[in-house]
């Protein structure tokens, strides 16, 4: 292997996906192509051009029902950020729900937040050495 290129997320709807990953986390759109009879949708942070969320429409009962719970309960995907604090702020001023607050220690800072469908996510700031 050489490299991860897409994290596969079950959405309901992509608009609404699209709209709350560029509005509100700062992604980017990097693909929205119509692929036969699917829609084919992936988004980027600018600053890491080599990964991307593919976006996927859950279709199935089965599906459907796993959308916001892919993971069991457990975080989806982990940030960094060289700057929690101001991360946070800026984040909670747009809406996204925070489930754990910023808490530090001496391996850094972390903090949990949800998307819109209830994914967790961990947003960590490491320590400088």
């Amino acid at each position: 292997m050489k490299s991860l290129g897409r994290l596969v997320l079950l959405v309901q709807d992509y608009d609404e996906a699209i709209a709350f990953y560029t509005t509100k986390l700062g992604f980017e759109v990097v693909v929205d192509i119509h692929t036969g009879e699917r829609r084919c949708v992936h988004l980027r942070l600018p600053t890491q051009p080599d990964v991307a969320l593919w976006l996927v429409l859950a279709e199935t009962a089965a599906q459907r029902a796993q959308v916001g719970k892919q993971t069991a309960g457990q975080p989806y995907a982990v940030f960094y950020t060289d700057d929690l604090a101001a991360d946070y702020d800026q984040l909670v001023s747009k809406g996204v729900e925070f489930v754990r607050a910023p808490v530090y220690d001496i391996t850094g800072g972390v903090a949990h937040f949800v998307d819109l469908y209830g994914n967790e996510f961990v947003l960590i700031e490491l320590p400088t050495l």
